[in-house]
């Protein structure tokens, strides 16, 4: 892991959700302790069980955060896009890192050192309101995705995240949606808990009955009320 020492911007940092509400003044204070790091495609940023020593926000590139069971089963938690916080928890209730997190890309990051961070908490009470807003979303994703493994078919669970990252990606009101999806098929697997063969067969099926065409590495909606459809 290569670190950058350049300092992020005040205008940076008020593009990320969770600090988008702070004044000039308090953000400027963020980026004071502000760190930029570069970690290369498959490097590990911490493991389950290392001693906690800060959080993370994505500037570019993806990381997964993931669990490992006792069988050795790899279960994909979150999978981090530009602008997403990650690794917070601990920050909070104590503890170690409570999961691994890997980059799965050449990635930038901005890591938040504990003590610094807990110490403008301590000062300021708007942006620990604005970390609780940032937990009470995330808390509601976290709560649909396991209704959705519970609950939905594989095909359900998949056209779900293709919806939702054709509106991260804003293509959502073209005639034919698209995404670039830039990580592996076992790593989407994995984030819909199904495995590689299985995510393999329902792409070939939703492109045989015409309801999306896959070029390269992009997948176009051909059909976008059925894809809903199958969502729902």
């Amino acid at each position: 892991m290569m670190e950058n020492k350049q300092k992020l911007t005040s205008e940076t940092l008020r593009d990320f959700p969770l600090f988008s509400e702070l004044t000039i003044d308090q953000l400027r204070q963020i980026s004071l302790i502000s760190k930029v790091q570069n970690f290369k495609k498959n490097e590990m940023l911490f493991s389950e069980g290392d001693d906690y020593k800060g959080f993370f926000i994505l500037l570019k590139g993806s990381v997964k955060v993931y669990k490992i069971s006792s069988e050795g089963k790899e279960s994909i938690l979150h999978l981090i896009k530009p602008l997403d916080a990650f690794g917070d928890v601990p920050l909070f209730e104590g503890g170690n890192y409570p999961v691994f997190a890997q980059a799965i890309s050449d990635s930038i990051l901005i890591f938040y050192p504990k003590n610094e961070f807990k110490q403008l908490l301590m000062c300021n009470s708007t942006i620990c309101f604005n970390m609780l807003t940032g937990f009470a979303k995330r808390m509601r994703r976290l709560t649909q995705k396991v209704e959705d493994l519970t609950t939905k078919e594989v095909s359900s669970r998949f056209s779900r995240y293709l919806l939702e990252e054709i509106t991260k990606a804003g293509t959502d009101k073209l005639p034919e949606p698209f995404v670039k999806l830039n990580i592996s098929k076992k790593n989407i697997a994995s984030y819909i808990g199904t495995i590689t063969e299985t995510l393999s067969r329902l792409l070939k099926k939703l492109q045989d009955d015409g309801i999306i065409r896959i070029v390269g590495k992009t997948v176009f909606v051909s059909n976008l009320p059925k894809l809903k459809s199958i969502a729902n």
